[in-house]
């Protein structure tokens, strides 16, 4: 038996669509997600996402290369693949892809920029396959890729994913100091407003969940972590991707916020994911895991 994962907005429902929107590069996106229990038949064999420079334009301006690429063991009824692309901890650009009975995706974007940064994709890749007499089973994979961007006008553009000796720490510093303390701040003023103790949560940027591929969250089985999973990204499609519900029924552009914060409660069965819309509008969504997706 299936049990819907519940999701909760704090600040405003979220309605039930069933129209395929097209967004501005005509490419057709699902106005729905939804996650089936895993399939362990089935699997991902190849899953990446990669951040690359691809040229420089002059000396004010630099290409970016986004990329996201997966392929299923086999050919499913459904693939979709999920990318977000932040700089800086503010969401600046997404890529989704669904296709019917393949087993292959491949995304590719360019970004052109003229200043240093730092650079995070994280990529959800899904298999949705079908079976006799209704039963419909799933795959799931994520991938992550981040590169550090040195366009400074005294010295050649680098770029780097890992600093390895004392200049690119020094460049790696630089760019993420002034970022990790207005994540502070924001992530100070959204457990401000929602009385959280955080103390009580474990807390998981969205940029790091792509480390639990491979193992379980803190405090649940590895079952238990891949329904989460499932459900996190489902809510994100919805509630995220897709637009970001304010008041009075309108829709803001997912294209500005925060990295949305995962905080898995410690004792009780739930978590919540926060972030933080371009006007400044906090949001709280709630995952209630006291019934799993899949009894088991």
């Amino acid at each position: 038996m299936i049990k819907k994962v519940q999701y909760t907005i704090m600040l405003g429902m979220i309605g039930v669509f069933a129209l395929i929107l097209v967004n501005t590069n005509n490419n057709p996106v699902r106005e729905s997600f939804t996650y089936f229990p895993p399939d362990p038949d089935v699997s991902f064999i190849s899953a990446n996402t990669s951040l690359s420079i691809l040229t420089q334009e002059d000396e004010d301006e630099y290409t970016l290369n986004w990329k996201s690429e997966s392929t299923l063991s086999e050919v499913a009824y459904l693939r979709q693949d999920l990318s977000f692309l932040y700089e800086e901890g503010r969401l600046i650009d997404t890529i989704s892809t669904w296709k019917e009975n393949t087993a292959t995706i491949l995304q590719k974007e360019k970004f052109t920029s003229e200043d240093s940064g730092h650079y995070e994709a994280i990529s959800y890749h899904y298999g949705e396959i079908h079976y006799p007499n209704d039963i419909i089973r799933s795959a799931q994979e994520m991938s992550y890729d981040q590169l550090y961007v040195i366009d400074s006008p005294m010295t050649p553009l680098e770029s780097f994913k890992k600093a390895t000796n004392e200049e690119e720490k020094e460049w790696e510093y630089i760019l993420d100091h002034a970022m990790i303390q207005q994540s502070q701040l924001i992530f100070k003023a959204m457990i401000t407003e929602y009385k959280i103790h955080p103390e009580d949560y474990y807390i998981i940027p969205l940029t790091s969940l792509y480390l639990y591929k491979d193992k379980p969250l803190p405090g649940l089985s590895m079952n238990q972590t891949t329904d989460v999973i499932g459900g996190i990204w489902e809510g994100l499609y919805k509630n995220y991707f897709l637009g970001i519900e304010t008041t009075g029924g309108q829709t803001e552009s997912p294209i500005g916020s925060t990295i949305p914060i995962i905080l898995l409660h410690k004792q009780s069965p739930y978590l919540l994911v926060l972030f933080q819309s371009k006007s400044g509008r906090n949001i709280e969504l709630i995952q209630y895991l006291n019934e799993p997706i899949l009894d088991r």
